[in-house]
């Protein structure tokens, strides 16, 4: 602890007078007295602090034992370094051998096979209600939705990656049972629009003739049916149909997952 005294000299003039309380020996600048402080503290220290500053301080490295150190820090740092580029190249190698295929057929088995999935495509009857206010780009997404969700425990037979755009891989099962991916052309994918825009035309005949004597006494509901049966039959799905090919685009967009985060994933467990 610093004491402070006050010296005024003839001129008036008054200079803060710093004393060490230690020793008491006073300086005019602080500074002087924080020099002071080091070198008297360690003087009147007992013979046991000294004894315990020499038992904490004794193991410090001296300067040539640390340099010594951080060389050897270095040298293992480089090794790692070049462990780690080393298998990282083996890494990425090995992600690049993998084909799309193989990985699915070993990682990827669906509950049941595409053609036999298609026949169990739900389109309900708000699905065709739908089609009375929206698009049929709208409905199509809404139904491709609807029968692609997430159900626990089952695997859908159909997968996009977005490393391969727009391109479709379907499942198909063997007579033992045995799942076999395969990458499939637009006329595969088209089989379930069309089960969709068979199934709307069903439930837009069923919507109909329970509604038969509205739909005849209301030129609007009347109107409104008629909308969405040439919105329905406005889409051929063939393979040089534009409007299918925006239909198929969003069952991709909706499909698609990233293979390199699978990938990456199998390689770190």
């Amino acid at each position: 602890m610093e004491i402070t005294n006050d010296i005024t000299f003839n001129s008036g003039v008054t200079l803060n007078k710093y004393c060490c309380s230690v020793c008491k020996k006073s300086y005019t600048r602080k500074t002087s007295l924080d020099k002071h402080k080091i070198l008297c503290d360690f003087k009147s220290k007992s013979k046991l602090e000294h004894q315990v500053d020499e038992e904490e301080f004794g193991d410090t490295p001296s300067h040539e034992q640390l340099v010594k150190i951080v060389q050897e820090l270095t040298f293992k740092y480089v090794k790692l370094e070049e462990k780690m580029e080393h298998l990282q190249k083996w890494v990425n190698q090995k992600k690049q051998k993998i084909k799309v295929i193989d990985w699915l057929n070993e990682h990827i088995v669906s509950t049941i096979g595409f053609k036999e999935w298609i026949t169990t495509i739900q389109v309900l009857p708000n699905h065709a209600i739908s089609l009375f206010e929206n698009n049929i780009f709208q409905t199509f997404q809404l139904i491709i939705e609807f029968n692609l969700k997430e159900i626990n425990e089952f695997v859908h037979p159909v997968k996009c990656f977005s490393q391969k755009t727009n391109i479709f891989y379907v499942c198909e099962k063997t007579p033992d049972n045995k799942c076999v991916w395969e990458q499939v052309t637009t006329d595969t994918i088209l089989l379930f629009f069309k089960k969709i825009q068979s199934n709307l035309i069903g439930e837009l005949t069923k919507w109909k003739l329970a509604n038969k004597t509205q739909i005849d006494s209301n030129d609007k509901m009347s109107d409104q049916f008629n909308k969405a049966v040439i919105k329905l039959m406005s889409v051929n799905f063939t393979t040089q149909d534009v409007n299918a090919s925006r239909i198929r685009n969003g069952l991709y967009t909706f499909l698609k997952t990233d293979l390199k985060n699978l990938i990456e994933y199998e390689f770190e467990l």
